[in-house]
């Protein structure tokens, strides 16, 4: 299970776009990816039909599923508390966290910026891990406690009797423990986008002072450890070993292709650095007047140009905004009766912008509307921006 602090802002979370928000904690929403029941329905599985029947032949079904289910609820209450353990220090260091979303690989606190000196990166990146190591020695604890005194005696005699011997609760937490410090120590492997990457890149930052340098280190062992991850993986296909094979090549891909993600997304900010919607915006454009019929808005500007979205104006001033869209739900019928202010848009906030909006917020904004923009001083439209003009910018200007 991977656990990555450091994502670059998202979209809203909604159901059917990238999740269910199920709550807020700390004033961060909690966010459930649908890939998460994959892996729960997985656990569950494993464990009410393997571990626990293992452990108990006397148990019946029911016992067995439902501390099976127990099991499973608990184990992604603690992949949450490692992740707030992040978004936590990440706010200590004046980094917002937007969200915490669980998903099939682990979780991920997707934080608004990035850390700006190796000891914020540091402490981010380490406390994830140490708070799953200290969950899995409490839990641990606590069932070695609820065994009793003789059970490590017993578990070295016989192993069957003594887990036979365990209450459910303490069952589910001697499963949990170990599986704890396994996630603890698997992130603190040196290789993003785990948390031993975010460790490794605070080391090389603070000796070398150049955090690109880092960041390109951190994700060349990235990936170089998910082709392990994934030759491992079809080593174990080979050895007819088919599920766990195909796990750890698909966790292997995960790693290689984050890894890549995380250096890149380094080079975009530093791209966008100081860029704003005026920097990108596409001008001259065409404007329509409110009065014109649709079927002159079509026939003149609509098929006549690659223009996507089109200010409409009164007396110059900007009362609306009209796209293809808007001009879709009109029969073909009525276009020659119809102006083109009664189909235009006139919810100006959701597609405009002002001039000095960062080039960052302007992407996150083109992500959500898929619409191109308008870019707005007062009442007075100084150019347009779409997704592909912000893409042909970003291109002309890459390195």
């Amino acid at each position: 299970m991977n656990s990555e602090p450091r994502k670059q802002p998202a979209q809203g979370y909604a159901l059917g776009s990238r999740g269910w928000r199920i709550g807020s904690l700390f004033g961060i929403d909690i966010c459930l990816d649908p890939s998460l029941l994959i892996i729960f329905v997985l656990i569950v599985y494993l464990l009410g039909t393997g571990v626990f029947p293992t452990w108990h032949p006397d148990w019946d079904n029911s016992t067995g599923w439902l501390v099976a289910v127990a099991a499973a609820v608990l184990f992604f209450v603690s992949l949450l508390a490692h992740e707030m353990a992040h978004a936590l220090m990440s706010r200590r260091f004046g980094m917002e966290v937007r969200r915490i979303t669980l998903f099939l690989f682990g979780g991920v606190a997707e934080m608004e910026d990035e850390p700006r000196e190796p000891r914020a990166e540091f402490l981010v990146a380490i406390v994830g891990p140490a708070t799953s190591l200290v969950l899995g020695l409490v839990f641990s604890s606590i069932a070695l406690f609820m065994a009793g005194p003789g059970f490590a005696d017993l578990l070295a005699e016989d192993s069957d009797a003594a887990l036979a011997s365990l209450s459910p609760l303490a069952s589910l937490l001697l499963w949990l423990g170990p599986v704890n410090t396994i996630l603890g120590i698997f992130n603190l492997v040196p290789a993003f986008p785990l948390d031993g990457g975010g460790v490794l890149r605070a080391a090389i930052w603070w000796y070398t002072g150049d955090l690109h340098k880092a960041t390109r280190l951190g994700s060349e062992a990235g990936r170089l450890f998910g082709w392990v991850i994934i030759i491992l993986g079809v080593a174990q296909i080979v050895s007819v070993m088919l599920f766990q094979g195909l796990w750890l090549v698909l966790i292997g891909w995960f790693l290689t292709n984050a890894a890549s993600a995380s250096y890149r997304m380094l080079i975009l900010r530093d791209l966008l650095e100081g860029v704003s919607a005026r920097d990108m915006m596409r001008t001259p454009f065409e404007s329509v007047p409110a009065q014109m019929r649709v079927v002159d808005f079509v026939e003149n500007h609509l098929m006549q140009s690659s223009q996507l979205l089109w200010p409409v104006l009164e007396e110059e001033q900007l009362i609306g905004l009209v796209t293809l869209d808007e001009v879709r739900k009109i029969p073909a019928g009525d276009r020659e009766v119809t102006t083109v202010g009664a189909v235009m848009r006139n919810d100006l906030a959701a597609l405009t912008l002002a001039p000095g909006t960062e080039a960052k917020l302007v992407l996150e904004r083109l992500g959500v509307s898929a619409a191109p923009l308008a870019v707005v001083e007062g009442s007075r439209v100084l150019g347009l921006l779409s997704a592909a003009d912000a893409a042909k910018w970003m291109a002309l200007h890459q390195a």
